[in-house]
C-alpha cells in the first residue's frame, strides 16, 4: 500500500512506514490535540508546553487530573490523523518523595494485542506495554514508570513506539522526547503539593 508520513506535532521530525488500515481513531480526552485545549475547546485550568510536550490540567482544585502528553500524526487524505498519544501521569505515591509516573498510549483500532506496544529511547529498548483495553478511541496500553525508565526518556532526544498490526506488519512511530524533562519536573512538583 501506500506510504505515509508519520511525524510528531508541529514539529520537523519525520519518518515513513506503510500503514494499511492502521488509520481512523477518534480523539478522546487524552490523545485530544494539546492546540486544542490550549485555545479554550475543552475546560483547561492549566496547559504549558515544554519544546515538543504539553503540560495541561482540566478540572479544578483536588480534582485537577494532569499530564505531559505528545501526540504522533499522519498526514492522510490532506488530513493530521492521530496514531500515537502517548502521555504520562502522576500515579499514587506515598509519602513526600516524587510520585511515580504512569505511561499510558493511545493507538488506533487493528493492532496485534498480545505484541504490546514497545518504547525505545535513542535505539534503546526501554518498557514494553501491554494492552489495557480497546474501545472506540483505539487501543490503551499502560505502565508504571520504574525510576531507571523515567531517567533514559528523561536524557533522551528521539523515542519511538513500536506496534505489530493485525496482518503482522510492524511499525515504529517516532516521537520527540525534546522537552520532556522539565514538562515532567512540572508535572511531578504539581502532583507533589
Amino acid at each position: 500500500m501506500g506510504k505515509f508520513s508519520i511525524n510528531r506535532m508541529k514539529g520537523g521530525l519525520r519518518t515513513v512506514a506503510s500503514l494499511l488500515v492502521f488509520l481512523g481513531c477518534s480523539s478522546p480526552s487524552l490523545s485530544q490535540s494539546p492546540d486544542a485545549v490550549v485555545q479554550g475547546q475543552a475546560p483547561a485550568i492549566k496547559s504549558q508546553k515544554f519544546d515538543d510536550w504539553y503540560y495541561r490540567c482540566t478540572g479544578s482544585g483536588d480534582t485537577a487530573a494532569c499530564e505531559v502528553a505528545q501526540v504522533a500524526q499522519v498526514a492522510k487524505d490532506g488530513k493530521n490523523v492521530n496514531v500515537l498519544t502517548i502521555a504520562t501521569t502522576p500515579a499514587t505515591s506515598q509519602g513526600k518523595s516524587k510520585p511515580r509516573l504512569m505511561l499510558t498510549a493511545l493507538l488506533p483500532l487493528n493492532v496485534f494485542l498480545p505484541s504490546g506496544l514497545a518504547i525505545k529511547a535513542d535505539g534503546k529498548p526501554l518498557a514494553k506495554l501491554d494492552y489495557r483495553n480497546c474501545n472506540e478511541a483505539g487501543c490503551w496500553a499502560q505502565q508504571a514508570l520504574d525510576a531507571k525508565t523515567t531517567a533514559a526518556l528523561r536524557k533522551g532526544s528521539i523515542a519511538e513506539g513500536l506496534v505489530r498490526l493485525m496482518n503482522g506488519q510492524d511499525v515504529n512511530i517516532r516521537f520527540s522526547l525534546k522537552g520532556l524533562s522539565p514538562a515532567l519536573d512540572e508535572l511531578q512538583s504539581t502532583a507533589a503539593k
